[in-house]
């Protein structure tokens, strides 16, 4: 009788015991959001400076990739992103021509910009191929309702692009806008690819060299 009604009390008791973990248990994080990076919700831009003073803008029209990110905490997060060098429109025409010319990014050998890169602390660190060379690039983010934002500046001749210096100064200037969707909402853009690196790529000529084959 004494073993019947400890078996009892173990039969009430063993539901509450095996449903504590799920009570005391944290709330689960938000789902990780992906945002494709296209024209329309994104924007790709370039400055340079004329002179190493004046400010010389242009957008990329051509362009894909994939944001992924955590609404919860913005430092979860990673980038994959593609350019279209020759798509690039400054503000003239001529100045279009030089900056995209062989002086320059030289997109008809080098047409791909691409950019990989994950959250941290300080905004995002990655990896930037451009030019035919491949280097450690980092930017910062700035996150906003709807929007977020990332900059960073280079010296362009660690990518190789030591021609017209009067024209282009020594600094490029690149910037990222990327439109979020609502809070609660599910991203709109995610139409894009799935993977941008298995998409479609832009043409691709010329070689590419990583930074350790340049000695910089």
């Amino acid at each position: 009788m004494r073993y019947a009604a400890l078996l009892r009390c173990l039969a009430l008791r063993l539901p509450a015991v095996l449903l504590l973990p799920w009570l005391i248990s944290p709330p689960a994080t938000a789902a990780t959001l992906q945002v494709a990076l296209l024209p329309g919700s994104s924007t790709v831009g370039i400055r340079t400076y004329g002179l190493g003073l004046l400010p010389l803008d242009g957008k990329f029209a051509r362009f894909h990739g994939l944001l992924r990110y955590d609404p919860a905490d913005h430092g979860r997060c990673s980038v994959e992103l593609q350019v279209d060098a020759a798509s690039l429109a400054m503000g003239s025409a001529s100045l279009t021509a030089t900056v995209v010319g062989a002086d320059f990014l030289d997109a008809g050998h080098y047409p791909n910009l691409a950019y990989d890169g994950t959250c941290d602390a300080a905004g995002l660190a990655g990896t930037l191929a451009m030019h035919g060379v491949t280097r450690p690039f980092a930017l910062t983010t700035q996150w906003h309702s709807g929007e977020v934002s990332a900059v960073g500046r280079l010296r362009r001749a660690e990518w190789g692009m030591t021609g017209r210096p009067l024209l282009g100064g020594t600094t490029v200037r690149i910037t990222v806008t990327v439109r979020l969707p609502p809070a609660g909402d599910p991203p709109s853009d995610v139409k894009g690819p799935a993977n941008p690196r298995r998409a479609a790529p832009f043409p691709s000529r010329g070689p590419r060299v990583h930074a350790s084959q340049t000695g910089r």
